[in-house]
């Protein structure tokens, strides 16, 4: 172990804000984090280029995560890959998000040279008429076609009411979108890659219409309902919540105290607490995420509430 990362079990991260069209003054009036009304997106734990959390504490503060990662694989349980694997935000919503479809790895690296994008959300807070679009009404990729080019997205798209604690899995192909005045939780895979089959015809601060990926979004888009099963984590006390081929997703419960032994893997934490105490040391406030690098051999938590735990899916 050099000298550079002997004390570098615990990253705390400062987390980039990004303005949307149809963000909410959650993060302004409630999180007060910024006096910007618009916000939608907070990634609490992002090792994308430009978008980028800064680390907070320690040898690496005031680096980025992406810095950290390319240049420390040993924080990192020595993983290969060239850029930091998962992304988690918290996204809040005024407005409707665009009807929208991500392609699977194959497609992404062979069209966009990036990670495709599986992803899966938890619902932290609703409006009593809040809604999510998962899965399409389509009987063949044909009628699907023809309804997307007469702009028949009402009748296309599968609209389906929502509980706060439900958790969802969105796998590539699947047609979705998040509806007005919700509040949730996404943990994917590190993509930016979106395919926008429509907007709604909304125009930005400039007056342009954000740009639709038609061709690319019916390349990639699986025909059919949802057929993904719906769990209610805060009605049921289920550990692991989400396994694919590229992440595994954990609810944990802490009852004052809790130790973690963390395996020579690194995890993300997420807090659903007001105040969670990390190895005597750290106060996480609700909805921030800090890692616990593979250099640690177990993490203290102590608080009363749940948090979400990420890590990658070393199989």
């Amino acid at each position: 172990m050099n000298k550079k990362t002997k004390n570098c079990e615990i990253l705390l991260l400062a987390a980039p804000l990004k303005e949307t069209l149809w963000g909410s003054e959650y993060f302004a009036k409630t999180l007060r984090l910024t006096s910007n009304d618009s916000i939608g997106e907070m990634r609490t734990c992002s090792g994308l280029k430009g978008c980028s959390s800064i680390i907070k504490n320690g040898e690496f503060a005031s680096l980025t995560l992406d810095e950290v990662y390319k240049d420390h694989k040993e924080l990192f349980s020595n993983m290969q890959e060239d850029e930091f694997p998962l992304l988690v935000k918290l996204i809040s919503t005024k407005d409707i998000l665009s009807i929208q479809v991500h392609p699977d790895n194959e497609y992404a690296k062979r069209v966009e040279n990036s990670l495709g994008k599986s992803e899966c959300w938890l619902i932290l807070d609703k409006k009593e008429d809040s809604k999510l679009i998962l899965g399409n009404n389509a009987r063949s990729k044909q009628e699907l076609i023809n309804m997307v080019n007469l702009e028949k997205f009402d009748s296309l798209v599968n609209k389906i009411d929502i509980k706060v604690g439900d958790f969802y899995k969105i796998y590539p192909g699947t047609i979705h979108g998040i509806g007005k005045n919700i509040l949730l939780l996404e943990i994917q895979q590190s993509s930016d890659i979106t395919y926008r089959f429509y907007d709604y015809n909304r125009v930005d601060k400039n007056g342009n219409k954000r740009e639709l990926h038609i061709k690319k979004a019916l390349d990639v888009v699986s025909v059919g309902k949802y057929k993904e099963n719906v769990v209610n984590i805060f009605e049921n006390n289920i550990k692991e919540v989400e396994r694919n081929e590229y992440f595994i997703v954990e609810n944990i419960d802490i009852n004052d105290e809790l130790t973690i032994n963390v395996d020579n893997e690194f995890l993300i934490i997420t807090s659903l607490l007001d105040n969670l105490e990390v190895n005597d040391e750290y106060k996480i406030k609700y909805a921030e995420s800090f890692i616990v690098t593979s250099l640690a051999k177990s993490v203290k938590l102590k608080g009363n509430g749940k948090i979400i735990i990420s890590k990658v899916n070393r199989r």
